[in-house]
């Protein structure tokens, strides 16, 4: 399909790119979801996009490289009763991982504990200390989840001290793999019949939890695994792996099976985000659950939300909720704080095209987060780090088609430690080496300069008649979702007149919309943006690109407009 590109004269930012060469506003939903579809290359035949089937949908487990051999070990470690530690990540994505192995593990009788780094103190991935620490107080065999495939030189030393170790992940594999584990789970594994590649941590580790099952069916009744995929779609939609093929199917079903959890911890969590379980969305998973999930691990220990997903006792759950809540509004003022400052130290390297940023003082708990919003906010990818002393740790979040793990991995030699993927990475540096590595992956975007570009455009799915801006549109985009990476929520126009506009939040920081519509008023929010649009003024008619989200005040349901970008009629 052709694309109509209409480049952005009004300042600096997003190029609008139509994904249509229809110049007419669309103005029927029929016609919107025809284009929709025809965009995503789909039919509205496509089953497995629509009405995926869980057992022709879903790939075996056994068609992953490790499945078997993993099964067998654990089997035997059921057998002789031997201590089991599942050892996670302090992400959303290890945390969820972590979560469901013990529980299965723990629904076959094992004896297990997990095991969730300090990321302070001892970082990403497995360290030699841990592993020799869960030898000592008992363990006999370990099983990563997401995390392990880095990590060649710890498994290897470990094995050396009589401690076995299966590792499950997702992450980029690099040249040296753990070849001393008992089994290496990795669909990216080199020759890996597994077909489908972008699994998350959480959903390996389910699939080595389905393997599990169907070796005890008197302990796991067939089809009972399920109940796990509330996890696997928490953990899905917070990685930001992309939501097509088997995630998107992971996703549909978890979210029908969050709808009606059995864990309180969820369901207290669901409580104070002010989320109905009943009615959930993928957006709830990675803008709500997610943020006061990670709160822990970015300022205390991870050990807290763990607890949270785990925990079968009701008033824990609600106290261990409420504790999250409080440490995601503390994180949330940090953020801002760091967000402020990298901000103006960006303008020292604006011609950068990546930007490589460093403060002693910004917590490496919180830099993932603020490379996310200076990514978004100057268009280019953005590795933001904390020096501590003689090291430095940080982490990078890209855009469009660039990817930032590639740019990382040929900084490596200059690099201590460094892992992730296409979007998103981290990385462990000698401090007298940022401006180095500043100046080598900038050298490589150089080279990969076309894979940039996609970052500043804005691609409008469709622009809409007036008409069509009201609460059945999201009927008709509730069937497209979940929306994530790989599926996005549609970016769509339309030409309104404005009727109000003023900043709201506790810091004013937002700006809140009025437009005139037919049918009346349309609510409009945009985050963060209370200075983006200075030359807007009501009364003028402009054109507004949108996401359309629900608002429900007082059990009444409407549109609501999460503008995205404006600029003149």
């Amino acid at each position: 399909m052709a694309k109509k590109h209409i480049a952005d004269t009004t300042r600096l930012g997003y190029d609008w790119v139509y994904a249509s060469d229809e110049s007419a506003p669309v103005a029927s939903y029929p016609e919107l979801k025809k284009l929709l579809l025809r965009q995503l290359k789909l039919s509205e035949q496509d089953d497995d996009f629509f009405t995926p089937d869980y057992s022709e949908t879903l790939h075996d487990p056994l068609l992953l490289g490790g499945v078997e051999a993993a099964v067998r070990r654990i089997d035997q470690a059921l057998e002789r009763n031997e201590q089991i530690v599942v050892y996670g990540d302090y992400d959303i994505d290890g945390i969820t991982a972590t979560a469901l192995l013990v529980d299965v593990l723990r629904q076959l009788g094992a004896q297990v504990r997990p095991y969730i780094p300090d990321r302070f103190e001892e970082g990403y991935g497995l360290n030699d200390e841990a592993l020799l620490g869960l030898k000592k107080s008992g363990a006999d065999l370990v099983i990563t989840v997401d995390c392990g495939i880095t990590s060649a030189n710890e498994v290897a030393k470990a094995a050396q001290s009589g401690l076995e170790i299966i590792v499950t992940d997702h992450h980029t594999v690099p040249e040296a793999t753990p070849d001393a584990a008992v089994a290496c789970i990795n669909p990216r594994l080199k020759n890996d019949p597994y077909p489908y590649k972008d699994l998350a941590g959480v959903a390996v580790a389910f699939k080595l939890a389905k393997a599990l099952a169907a070796q005890h069916p008197d302990k796991i009744k067939p089809g009972q695994e399920k109940w796990l995929l509330d996890l696997v779609a928490l953990g899905t939609v917070c990685d930001v792996v992309p939501l097509n093929g088997e995630n998107r199917a992971l996703v549909q079903f978890g979210l029908k099976v969050l709808a009606k959890t059995p864990r309180v911890g969820l369901q207290a969590l669901a409580e104070v985000s002010s989320v109905e379980l009943k009615s959930i969305q993928a957006s709830d998973l990675g803008f709500r659950f997610g943020p006061r999930l990670n709160a822990a691990g970015r300022l205390e220990h991870a050990s807290k939300a763990l607890q949270l997903v785990i925990t079968q006792d009701v008033e824990e759950a609600k106290r261990l909720a409420h504790d999250l809540n409080q440490l995601n509004r503390e994180r949330q003022e940090e953020t801002t704080r760091i967000f402020a400052e990298a901000m103006a130290q960006a303008e020292q390297f604006s011609s950068d095209s990546i930007l490589v940023l460093s403060d002693p003082n910004w917590s490496h708990g919180i830099v993932g987060l603020v490379a996310s919003r200076v990514s978004e906010a100057m268009h280019k990818p953005a590795i933001i780090l904390q020096e501590l002393g003689g090291k430095t740790k940080g982490s990078a979040r890209s855009i469009g088609q660039f990817n930032i793990i590639q740019a990382v991995n040929a900084c490596s030699d200059i690099l201590e430690r460094h892992g992730g993927h296409a979007f998103a990475a981290g990385m462990t540096l000698n401090t007298t080496q940022i401006s180095e590595f500043r100046r080598r992956i900038n050298l490589y975007a150089a080279e990969h300069k076309d894979d940039l570009l996609v970052g500043r455009e804005l691609t409008i799915a469709a622009q809409l008649d007036i008409a069509l801006l009201h609460k059945d549109l999201l009927a008709l985009l509730d069937s497209f979702e979940p929306f994530g990476n790989g599926n996005s929520q549609p970016v769509l126009s339309a030409q309104l007149k404005l009727s109000r506009l003023r900043p709201v939040g506790a810091d004013l920081s937002h700006l809140q919309f009025g437009f005139e519509a037919p049918g009346g008023v349309i609510g409009g929010i945009s985050f963060g943006a209370t200075t983006k649009w200075p030359w807007l003024k009501v009364g003028e008619t402009v054109q507004v690109a949108f996401r359309a989200s629900r608002n429900i005040w007082q059990g009444v349901e409407s549109l609501q407009l999460e503008v995205v970008d404006v600029r003149p009629a």
